[in-house]
């Protein structure tokens, strides 16, 4: 490919929402280490959920352009933080989908309401999030300037990626991207003010990401994080049954209570039923349970079961009846602990709904260049999936982390750099691209994240412990 086709397709494919995939592939490595002090913001921005946007006439230049908030003698307007207060809002409406009504009323003025689990009102709420993220962000961003570190790249990829999706909704609601952007982050916002902090925010990331990347651990150093804490590099292999009952509207706390303890006999019968030969799977099939088989569940999520599997006591072959909330019970069978030595492995995929479009993408892959770059390209274009902007990459999948056809298809012992082929899961057909082998072992990859995160918020913490920060009046034009 010559330098000026190799260009245009980097401009068409930027165009398009697709992450350059050195960018992506950057990002995700990062993710497993986001565990904690991560900049809220960084894009994440939430563009759904616009329902319907008020037209508004008037230029609001001067709300606008009210002073809100300094970080470091960084004067960021009343527009600026409507960027990150709406981010936050619309964030937590988009996680707590359904249930918004619970906490407040989207109706109302939200400085008239109190946050039910924090000091203040709910305006108060989203503006502090707000604040903390903007901390960060000119903290790392001020930092990466004085040092004179660039990220062009980095900049032009985020305003393309949320362009892409931006301009995507607008079009499906008859909007245009001003109209939209403003529904969004309110009616102040403008695209140089989006851009502006878009800009700003990429400009963040990538300094941290640089900053993580100098991140380097011995042999020794991974082994004494592991010494630390074996079981958070280990896996178990259980096989457990959840029983639940359903009691009628009206049934009484007695009625629940004794329909529960009708599950937990139910329980600890496929148990012992078990003990005697039967299957396990048949026995909850037959009893009305739903049987699962996890051959390497992880000590990340916590619960009863987990914690009883994880305890060192256990020997294989166990069996106990745990609580399944407040709902039913758990019939588990544990048979083993093991470190998770195997080589997480990395893929590209494109989610689409047919296996006749499937076919028509992969078709139209072998057509081309062939290369990871052009299957990223298409994975932009085409998936459905929600990491289609960085070119349906997942990195250093886990075993355990996805469903069964598609975790077959990535860790096929056979498995090349380059391999492509269809799988269909219950989530549709996935046309899938296989990048490559991690050559160190999975509770490596994991200790050194950890090592990652624990030094990466020490850093943070130490870079924004001498913040000056302050609200000005502008902030009366926010929310």
């Amino acid at each position: 490919m010559s330098a000026s086709r190799e260009k245009k397709s980097r401009q068409e494919q930027i165009a398009s929402g697709y992450v350059d995939p050195k960018v992506a592939r950057t990002a995700e490595e990062k993710a497993k280490a986001r565990r904690s002090n991560m900049l809220y913001a960084v894009l994440a921005i939430i563009f759904v959920g616009v329902a319907a946007i008020a037209i508004i006439s008037n230029s609001h230049v001067t709300e606008r352009n009210a002073k809100a908030y300094t970080v470091n003698g960084e004067t960021f307007t009343a527009a600026d933080v409507n960027y990150y207060y709406h981010n936050a809002y619309n964030s937590f409406v988009s996680q707590n989908s359904g249930q918004v009504s619970y906490y407040f009323d989207t109706s109302k003025d939200l400085r008239e309401q109190d946050c039910s689990f924090a000091d203040g009102t709910w305006f108060d709420y989203f503006a502090q999030q707000a604040f903390h993220t903007m901390d960060q962000i000119s903290a790392l961003a001020q930092k990466a300037k004085a040092e004179g570190f660039e990220a062009k790249d980095a900049e032009e990829v985020a305003l393309a990626t949320d362009y892409s999706y931006i301009d995507s909704y607008a079009a499906m609601q008859g909007y245009t991207r001003a109209q939209y952007l403003k529904g969004v982050f309110g009616s102040t916002m403008t695209t140089k003010v989006f851009e502006r902090n878009v800009r700003l925010v990429a400009l963040a990331e990538a300094y941290r990401n640089a900053y993580m990347d100098s991140l380097t651990y011995s042999d020794a150093e991974i082994q004494d994080a592991y010494d630390a804490d074996p079981t958070a590099y280990q896996s178990v292999d259980i096989e457990f049954t959840v029983f639940t009952y359903t009691a009628e509207a009206d049934a009484t706390d007695e009625q629940k209570a004794a329909l529960l303890d009708e599950t937990k006999e139910t329980a600890q019968t496929a148990l012992d039923r078990n003990a005697g030969g039967e299957a396990f799977d048949a026995l909850a099939e037959e009893l009305g349970g739903t049987y699962y088989h996890q051959s390497h569940a992880s000590r990340s999520v916590y619960s009863e079961m987990l914690n009883w599997a994880f305890d060192d006591a256990r020997s294989s072959g166990d069996t106990t009846v745990v609580p399944y909330g407040s709902n039913g019970y758990y019939a588990v069978i544990f048979h083993s602990r093991t470190i998770n030595d195997y080589h997480p492995v990395s893929v590209r995929h494109i989610l689409v709904d047919t296996e006749e479009i499937a076919n028509s993408v992969l078709e139209q892959y072998l057509a081309g260049e062939q290369t990871e770059e052009a299957f990223g390209a298409l994975a932009a274009q085409y998936s459905s999936d929600g990491n289609a902007a960085s070119g349906g990459l997942y990195e250093d999948i886990a075993l355990g982390q996805m469903v069964e056809p598609f975790e077959t298809w990535c860790f096929d012992g056979s498995r090349q750099s380059g391999d492509t082929g269809i799988v269909e899961t219950e989530y549709g057909y996935h046309v899938m691209y296989f990048v490559s082998t991690n050559p160190l072992e999975y509770w490596k990859v994991d200790a050194q994240n950890d090592l990652r995160s624990a030094d990466y918020s020490e850093w943070i913490e130490a870079l924004t412990e001498g913040i000056e920060s302050e609200e000005l009046s502008g902030m009366k034009y926010v929310g």
